[in-house]
């Protein structure tokens, strides 16, 4: 059986590191941090400063069997700022692990994300991250019950965007719907979908 819990900030760094080991090959974050040697560093740099932005109150974080995790945020959150402009906040330490070309492909994608985000509360789903070899086991549906459970009890609808079509199975299986399709400038594009609350 699936042990699915809130995650803490204590868990810190194993919730980085699954989202990074998860998203290591994804296509969006291949086009946006290209060097495969340098990567999975950058991405642990990316998914910790969520981390960091999100616990403790201002995301809903849960993780299965410390193998699988998802980053939700909750109707009433409201954006300030882009994941880009966080990164851009920090690009005057030395040294940065991100180069000024990784920093405007950031941009593009915080850009592109931000201005095609549906406006009509929602849970939205930042992440959902499995790490590779336990992959195909139930984990990603498991870690996805508890926020799709209370946004069912509660009358929400739900939102993603999805960056590899490897994981559309899963997202079609719990109820969501393509909904459209957005284009980054010399990159790849990502699928939105939107799941109606279930009676």
């Amino acid at each position: 059986m699936t042990d699915v819990r809130p995650a803490a900030l204590e868990d810190r760094e194993l919730l980085a590191c699954i989202a990074a080991e998860g998203f290591y090959d994804d296509p969006v974050l291949s086009w946006v941090l290209p060097d495969g040697a340098t990567r999975l560093h950058q991405l642990v740099v990316v998914f910790g400063g969520m981390v960091d932005d999100m616990l403790p109150d201002r995301g809903v974080v849960h993780l299965a069997d410390a193998f699988c995790a998802a980053f939700w945020r909750d109707p009433s959150f409201e954006e300030g700022s882009t994941a880009s402009d966080r990164l851009d906040a920090t690009a005057d330490q030395e040294p940065g692990p991100f180069s000024d070309d990784e920093m405007e492909r950031f941009v593009i994608l915080g850009g592109a994300m931000h201005a095609a985000h549906p406006k009509d509360p929602h849970w939205y789903l930042n992440v959902v991250s499995t790490v590779p070899e336990r992959r195909g086991r139930g984990l990603g549906a498991a870690v996805l019950q508890p926020v799709l459970q209370r946004a069912d009890a509660d009358g929400a609808p739900c939102y993603l965007e999805s960056t590899n079509p490897r994981n559309r199975t899963l997202y079609y299986r719990q109820g969501f719907e393509d909904m459209g399709e957005i284009h980054l400038d010399g990159g790849p594009s990502l699928v939105q979908m939107w799941r109606d609350a279930r009676r």
